[in-house]
């Protein structure tokens, strides 16, 4: 059984690196501190058709076992996604995620992008217009991530009208311009469109 510290890790991160120690081996057991962490746990848990328990301890941390069982595989989760198909094309419309508090947005947007890279299946494209043109352009706190998505084959393009309204032509650091009838075309055609808003 592997073991993971993920002490002073906040979700998604438990999440991730229990999916990343889960492709290597069949049974985990990850240390948290945040609370939200078992339950995203057993969330991931249910999805993947894992075996899952929790001990508290007496310091307030958690042990949570996860044991990937070959045998028992969730067939609603894989129907689901069948009947879906498994592209997908990610619109990104703003520099904030969810309304509210902007600093908590930009937080949840670059978790959401970060989460992006860890996906089993990665978007076909991403599409990037009014606000979310900000995060390709040279000085993003987003480019890492999403250099690596396109590395890894993912298309990324920013709406050329947008980057010019915000004066960022000049300054795309990742992706290529692209233009509001391509961007319809694209999310017309799409199975499906996953937006962070």
């Amino acid at each position: 059984m592997e073991k993971i510290n993920a002490l002073g890790k906040v979700c998604p991160t438990p999440i991730i690196m229990s999916r990343k120690a889960l492709k290597s081996t069949d049974e985990i057991v990850i240390t948290v501190d945040d609370d939200m962490a078992p339950q995203n746990l057993k969330k991931l848990a249910d999805q993947k058709g894992y075996d899952y328990k929790v001990d508290k301890k007496d310091d307030g941390t958690f042990d949570v076992y996860l044991k990937n069982d070959p045998d028992k595989v969730n067939e609603e989760a894989k129907s689901k996604l069948n009947d879906q198909g498994e592209s997908y094309v990610v619109v990104i419309n703003t520099d904030v995620m969810g309304h509210g508090d902007d600093t908590l947005g930009k937080n949840l947007l670059h978790m959401f992008v970060y989460s992006l890279t860890e996906q089993d299946v990665l978007p076909d494209k991403i599409l990037c217009y009014n606000g979310g043109v900000k995060l390709l352009v040279e000085g993003s706190d987003y480019l890492d991530d999403l250099k690596a998505l396109e590395e890894a084959g993912v298309e990324i393009s920013g709406c050329g009208a947008c980057l010019d309204y915000y004066g960022l032509k000049d300054k795309l650091a990742v992706g290529s311009i692209s233009n509001m009838f391509e961007i319809v075309q694209v999310m017309t055609k799409t199975n499906r469109v996953v937006r962070p808003d």
